[in-house]
């Protein structure tokens, strides 16, 4: 027994509950059993939905891959199929479209119809587009039978319930559904997927829609297959591919950009100089270091550039393993990386080399110049200019060739600038870009690059962004002159679908453009150039009358230096061989400027002047300073000048003192006794002999140009040389000495044509005597750009169509763009479509359009033929050529800069003597005493930029094609 004092344990006198089991967790865990279950099972619903909506959207878009693959396929077809039509018509309006589209042959005009391009076989040439596509359409494999569409390609009038406010009536295209892979077993298995293209005219009958229909069918809802319906309308068209289309061999000089294919039919490779394209480099001649790497680099171009683009592909197995080994120029002891990919386009090419030469910071661009960078994002970010030497411009030209080229970078239409300052260039500090973002706050070109201070990756430089294309074979041409890759230089960046360079064209890929080509509107042209008299807008504007114009002076212009002013070539009366006032009458050397002219010409000086409409006379061989051309300006020649002499009468030559005298100097037959019709050459007519017309013979001491020149008497003291003589030029029953008087040699200066300018055509190419020289800041616009809405000052609206088709339709004309050492002023801007005979363009110029260039230069015929008939010449020797070239290129009236002597650091041009600023004497020559010395004015830059969609004359023989209208794709049923 413990003591009572002990510690006991209290003992819980609380009664104790009866723990009852009433299964809370058996509830709790079915109520989470069933939370979950329900969760798996919705999940599962939902996964369910999911697996069948992404089943669902999977054969959707497998539909609408498939609609997509038929309207690739449409679109070929239909491209196919205009392209076998090859008509002279080159307005295509909505009765032309039409009658093409059905095969109305008597709307149509001049065509012909080519064979199928993709080879298929047909029973009968198609009469119209759309009978070609059922041809190329029945010539699909593959096809899927017995469902809802036809079995056989057919035209068919439209489905019942078709809305003719949209859709013409007849002429529908339907084709079988085709499908885009084998059908292993048809009697098993649902079919592949398929497409089926219908061709739906539009009303009015200048659009096609295109609609196609994409089915999957090895996956239906509702017992149907999914399908999916797009649409898009093309337009007929008739373009031509090619930016320059040339006989005469091109030439591609340095600051010179094409964005667009070059076409070049000249094949006489085995001719000295005869290759059919030349083209140099825009970075070689900046600096020597340069000048090395680029030589590395095209060493490696010549044994690893296995497409002909001028650029090797980094990772290309064959291109990529010959890149050039880095260089270490700086002696830091590490590569330079000259030959990283600057631009990380994964080429390398001269830009790349180029901006790692320039750029300084090692941020993949090369910063313009102080001046450049003005008011640009360069120059807002304080970036410091690179492209320099010693703090001075390298090439300002260069730098915004490239900047600038491409202005519509976002390709929406919108591109350019507001010339807020008025002086027709873009200043960044007081200009705005025209393509504005509303909705960023941003100038979108800009933004991507355009004039934005640096050279770089986005202004996705090319020396020709498209093709080249020559009738010479790749064999020929090297077999005649060596290495093509020597020939081209600069990146070529074509198409994706198309080839750098493709040999042996035939007239379909390079049409055969001659003075025949444009007659049509040639003649629309001349017809609208209906304005008054030329004598008669001048007299008019001068405030006198057509006859105070014979004796008019100097003296008799107005003095205020804004209005017309007018200085004459007064007629040979007393038949010296010079104008009566040749004391102060105006001449210059033709070509203007060149180191090495052909002639010297006493032109008629028009200043001020605003033309409307008018034919220019023939024989005028004026210079008009800051004049307007309204309309059409008709410029009048004589065709028939084929005689081979005709370039040789009338020429002038420097005398001793200077002054412009005849090269073949006459005297007059006809004022002594004796000189009369008896003794006259005998195949005169009695109009051209004395009594009633002087003979102009050739001086004694001076050989007889032709028989014209040599009496009855003297024929027997010639001997057989008299029948080697040519027969002398007779028109309109007067012998001709001076062929000037029947041709036009015309320089514009700071002109505006608003409008269009056309000729005559001669039937020879006589370069000398039918030549436009276009100098200054001349330019042609359809729209007076200062005074739009003034009528006079604008074309007629009736003309416009015809205008639209070419600004200049000069066939077989020699047309010159600036000088041979043009001003850094000079601005020449062309749009349209530039017909000539040959074209050169030097100094800054832009052109809009196509060069498409008429004179085919063949030994034995024109200008390569002599007196007897013999070949004589090189067809070499014509070319046309954007930018500067010398003798060794081939072009023996320009000047090579690479050539030219360095005078205190200055390249010189040659000599002053009379203190106007131009050459007199030669750089090749010594200086003269008292001279000074003419600096050259750098190569200024030119830009060629193809317009697809400009409107063509019609005449030329092209084939024509079918291009999607933009903004016209949908999704959905018709």
């Amino acid at each position: 027994m413990r003591p009572e004092t002990a510690p006991t344990r209290r003992k819980n006198t609380r009664q104790r509950k009866l723990v009852t089991r009433r299964g809370v967790a058996s509830v709790l865990a079915m109520m989470f059993l069933i939370l979950f279950g329900s969760l798996v099972a919705a999940m599962a619903t939902v996964t369910t939905g999911n697996i069948k909506t992404a089943n669902v959207h999977l054969q959707v878009m497998r539909a609408m891959s498939v609609a997509e693959t038929g309207m690739a396929v449409a679109e070929h077809r239909l491209n196919e199929a205009a392209s076998r039509f090859i008509v002279a018509e080159s307005d295509m309006d909505a009765d032309m479209s039409w009658a093409l589209w059905t095969g109305d042959s008597g709307s149509i005009g001049p065509y012909t119809v080519a064979e199928p391009y993709d080879g298929y076989d047909e029973d009968a040439l198609p009469s119209g587009i759309a009978q070609a596509l059922v041809n190329a359409h029945a010539a699909d494999e593959n096809i899927l039978t017995g469902l809802n569409y036809v079995d056989d390609p057919a035209i068919e009038s439209a489905p019942s319930g078709y809305d003719s406010t949209v859709y013409a009536g007849s002429y529908w295209v339907n084709t079988p559904a085709v499908m885009i892979e084998a059908w292993p077993e048809p009697d098993d298995t649902n079919p592949p997927p398929a497409y089926q293209i219908r061709y739906a005219p539009l009303a009015g009958g200048e659009y096609i829609r295109v609609i196609v229909e994409g089915v999957v069918y090895d996956f239906q809802r509702n017992s149907a297959p999914i399908s999916r319906t797009i649409s898009r309308d093309f337009k007929v068209a008739k373009t031509v591919d090619q930016a320059i289309i040339s006989h005469a061999k091109i030439m591609i000089g340095k600051n010179v950009m094409v964005d667009g294919d070059l076409g070049a039919r000249f094949d006489d490779v085995d001719m000295e100089f005869g290759d059919p394209i030349v083209m140099r480099s825009d970075f070689m001649g900046l600096d020597p270091e340069l000048d090395e790497k680029i030589e590395l680099f095209w060493a490696a171009l010549a044994i690893s550039d296995v497409d002909s683009d001028n650029r090797l592909r980094f990772g290309h197995p064959i291109e990529g393993a010959g890149l050039p080994a880095d260089v270490d120029q700086d002696s830091d002891g590490s590569p330079d990386g000259a030959f990283n990919d600057a631009t990380g386009d994964g080429y390398l090419d001269e830009m790349d080399i180029f901006i790692r030469h320039y750029d300084t910071n090692g941020d993949n661009r090369v910063t313009l110049s102080a001046a450049l960078i003005e008011g640009t994002p360069a120059g807002l970010a304080l970036s410091t200019p690179e492209f320099v030497d010693a703090g001075a411009a390298i090439d300002d030209d260069l730098a915004l060739l490239i900047d600038g080229s491409s202005p519509d970078r976002n390709k929406n239409g919108v591109y350019g600038y507001i010339d807020n300052n008025g002086n027709r260039k873009y200043d960044p500090v007081d200009d705005d870009p025209a393509d504005w973002d509303q909705i960023h706050s941003v100038y979108s070109d800009l933004e991507l690059g355009w004039r934005d201070g640096y050279i770089d990756v986005m202004d996705q430089y090319a020396k020709v962004s498209g093709s080249l294309t020559f009738r010479a074979t790749a064999s020929a041409w090297e077999s005649g002159q060596g290495p093509i890759n020597e020939r081209l230089r600069g990146p070529i960046n074509p198409d994706d679908d198309d080839s750098p360079l493709t040999f042996g064209a035939d007239d379909l890929t390079l049409p055969d453009i001659n003075a025949d080509s444009f007659v049509d509107t040639e003649n629309a042209l001349i017809d609208a150039a209906d304005g008054d008299p030329f004598w008669s807008q001048v007299a008019d504007q001068l405030g006198t009358d057509e006859g105070s114009l014979d004796s008019w002076t100097l003296a008799d212009n107005p003095a205020d230096d804004d209005l017309p002013k007018f200085s004459p070539v007064w007629d040979d009366a007393n038949l010296d061989g010079l104008p009566d006032n040749s004391a102060w009458a105006y001449y210059e050397k033709a070509p203007f400027n060149s180191p090495s002219y052909s002639d010297i010409y006493w032109r008629p000086v028009f200043e001020n002047f605003v033309f409307r409409n008018v034919q220019i006379p023939m024989g005028l061989n004026a210079l008009f300073i800051n004049c307007t051309f309204v309309g059409s300006t008709y410029v009048r020649t004589y065709t028939d000048n084929t005689h081979p002499l005709w370039s040789e009468y009338g020429v002038n030559q420097f005398d001793a003192g200077g002054v412009p005298t005849p090269k073949y100097p006459r005297y007059i037959y006809g004022d002594n006794a004796g000189e009369d019709a008896a003794d006259a050459p005998p195949m005169l007519p009695a109009s051209a002999v004395p009594p009633e017309a002087y003979i102009m013979m050739t001086v004694l001491g001076i050989s007889p140009l032709d028989k014209g020149d040599v009496p009855v008497s003297e024929i027997a003291a010639y001997g057989s040389g008299y029948d080697t003589l040519p027969e002398p030029v007779v028109i309109d029953g007067d012998r001709v000495t001076d062929s000037k008087k029947y041709s036009n040699n015309i320089r514009y200066h700071d002109c505006l044509f608003v409008g269009s300018m056309v000729s005559d055509t001669p039937t020879g190419y006589t370069q000398v005597r039918n030549k436009m020289q276009f100098t200054g800041a001349t330019r042609f616009t359809t729209v007076h750009p200062d005074e739009p809405n003034n009528g006079f000052l604008n074309p007629d609206e009736a003309d416009m169509d015809t205008i639209e088709t070419s600004s200049m339709m000069l066939p077989n004309y020699s047309v010159d763009i600036g000088t041979f050492n043009s001003p850094p002023d000079q601005d020449v801007v062309l749009q349209g479509a530039i017909i000539a005979g040959v074209l050169d363009a030097r100094g800054n110029t832009e052109i809009n359009g196509a060069l498409l260039l008429t004179f085919d230069p063949t030994l034995g015929e024109g200008p390569l033929v002599d007196v007897f008939g013999n070949p004589v010449g090189n067809p070499a020797g014509f070319n046309a050529s954007l930018g500067y070239f010398g003798a060794g290129d081939g072009d023996f009236e320009s000047i090579d800069p690479d050539d030219l002597p360095i005078i205190d650091g200055v390249r010189i041009v040659g000599y002053d003597t009379d203190g106007d600023g131009l050459v007199d004497v030669s750089y090749t020559e010594s200086q003269p005493a008292g001279s000074t010395p003419v600096p050259f004015n750098g190569f200024g830059k030119i830009r060629l930029n193809h317009n697809p969609n400009m409107k063509l004359p019609s005449g030329l023989m092209l084939p024509l094609s079918m291009p999607a209208v933009r903004g016209t794709y949908q999704e959905g049923a018709i």
